[in-house]
């Protein structure tokens, strides 16, 4: 997992990881959630790499290490989409497997409509299509970030409230929640740059996207997994016109970030699967 930069075609740094090349590999392009740390991505890596090319990038400007203000664009889900294309420019690759985890399940439905070319595959796992107008397919936990990142995103003042408030008891260690799971919640510039990040990302129609997406789909989902729940992803799936689904009866949220999980067998044999019936 080597880490290294690019620059955004709007002039931000981006922090990208990839896998030591090697030629006749297939290329996965794996999309992590907004404010994660590469680093939250080497058991993936470290499962994939031996029959993969892998390429990740961690989201702009959440966890920069400064002080800035975003501007009022900086966060559109096309700045997201144009920094996956840009990313993806390193590579001597055509095609991909796209991989979109959490928030990054949302991003690729948009990267499959606006950059359809440069896709093979689509898997959609544990995706967050933030359903709000749906009650069945929004859990508790994504009600509560929803209310808590929309009052930090109004003004300073609520911000401040916020991160007072979480700071404290929001986000105790458990052997369940992978560390460095909760980091854009740890510093009051983190924060934010993640609210505003969300209302942009809320703001998409994600069952518009997904209508329009032709591609061969795997979405994958868990019955444990309390922040996007399994109806959430069969709705998705519906209205998908090639896809199949996947439901783990034991997966919760965080399957992608642990090593050798049973997500990560689910998805190799997919991948597998695909690589044979359509060599």
């Amino acid at each position: 997992m080597i880490e290294n930069k690019t620059e955004s075609y709007d002039g931000l740094e981006l922090k990208y990881a990839i896998t030591d090349i090697q030629a006749g590999k297939p290329w996965i392009a794996l999309i992590i959630p907004f404010g994660l740390k590469l680093v939250m991505a080497r058991h993936f890596f470290e499962f994939f790499e031996s029959q993969y090319n892998i390429i990740t990038w961690e989201s702009r400007s959440i966890l920069e290490d400064s002080e800035r203000l975003v501007s009022p664009n900086e966060f559109k889900i096309e700045n997201h989409i144009d920094d996956l294309k840009k990313v993806l420019s390193v590579c001597p690759a055509d095609k991909f497997t796209l991989v979109g985890y959490c928030s990054g399940a949302g991003l690729a439905l948009a990267a499959a409509n606006r950059y359809p070319q440069l896709l093979e595959n689509l898997v959609l796992v544990h995706g967050e299509y933030v359903m709000l107008h749906d009650s069945s397919c929004t859990t508790q936990f994504a009600s509560e970030i929803d209310s808590m990142l929309s009052l930090a995103a109004k003004d300073e003042e609520h911000l401040n409230l916020v991160y007072k408030k979480i700071s404290g008891d929001r986000f105790e260690e458990t052997s369940n929640r992978p560390e460095g799971i909760d980091l854009p919640f740890t510093e009051l510039a983190y924060l934010r740059r993640y609210a505003a990040n969300y209302l942009a990302y809320k703001d998409v129609d994600f069952e518009k996207l997904a209508a329009t997406v032709t591609h061969r789909t795997l979405l994958m989902t868990g019955k444990m997994d309390v922040q996007a729940n399994v109806t959430s992803s069969k709705q998705i799936h519906k209205i998908m016109p090639n896809a199949k689904i996947t439901i783990d009866p034991g997966a919760d949220h965080y399957e992608l970030l642990r090593d050798e999980s049973n997500s990560m067998v689910t998805l190799w044999n997919y991948l597998h699967e695909q690589r044979v019936c359509h060599a």
